[in-house]
Parts: structure tokens; sequence; C-alpha cells
């Protein structure tokens, strides 16, 4: 079975729709070409199970995602879990891709691989859903 490429570097193996920009010399963007704007990365851990997060991401409804119970703590704060999705995301909505991962014997392993999502939504979701902004 090949191996299942990681979000960044499935964003970075499209060169027709992302280019690289450096930054300050050390620091280097991905830019959405379409739009030119930089490409956000962010996640979002679940109390659910993977099979959960699969199923929704399978059928193409991040509305059932953002509709799973994130990962909490006792305060209500972001927690992590075994269970997280990558985000990577343009700020106006324009872009939104993501995968689903799950920590299996404390390694991340990508379970499926990236996909992007067309929906009119993207800015509001990416938002709900990415815990690191």
């Amino acid at each position: 079975m090949p191996e299942i490429v990681e979000l960044s570097q499935w964003l970075k193996n499209q060169p027709q729709t992302f280019t690289t920009k450096k930054r300050m010399m050390v620091f280097t963007d991905l830019i959405y070409t379409p739009t030119n704007e930089k490409v956000v990365t962010g996640f979002r851990y679940f109390r659910n199970p993977i099979t959960d997060v699969v199923a929704a991401f399978d059928a193409d409804d991040l509305e059932a995602i953002a509709a799973l119970e994130f990962a909490l703590d006792e305060d209500g704060d972001a927690d992590t879990s075994a269970v997280c999705l990558l985000l990577a995301y343009t700020k106006s909505g324009s872009y939104l891709a993501a995968q689903p991962q799950e920590y299996q014997d404390y390694m991340p392993t990508v379970v499926r691989e990236p996909k992007a999502f067309a929906t009119p939504r993207a800015r509001a979701l990416a938002e709900a859903l990415d815990q690191s902004a």
C-alpha cells in the first residue's frame, strides 16, 4: 500500500496552485496562487473516535466534522487527543483543505489522503475548526 502524503507536502506538490515566498531570508510562506494569499495551517482535536471524523471527511461533510465534539479540558479550553484534523486554508476562505490524523503508538499517522473542499462557508468553517489560531 503506498504511503499517504501529509497535508503540507501535498500542498507543495501542486506548483500550479501554490508557490512559496521567502520572508526574512529564513521563513517560507506557502501562497495560494489564484488569490495570492498566504496559506494558514492549523488543526483541531476531537473527542470522537477517528471513524466518526473519517466518515464525515469521506462524505465531504465539513459541517458534520464541525458538529463533532471538540477535545476540551476541564476549563473548556482547547485540548489534545488521539484524533486530529489537519487544516490548510486562506483567511478569505478561497481555499480550504484538510486531512484526518490519528496518534497511533504515540506517532501522528495520517489516515486519508488530503483533499480540498469547495464550500461557500469555507472561511467560517476554517475559523471554527482551527484551534491553533
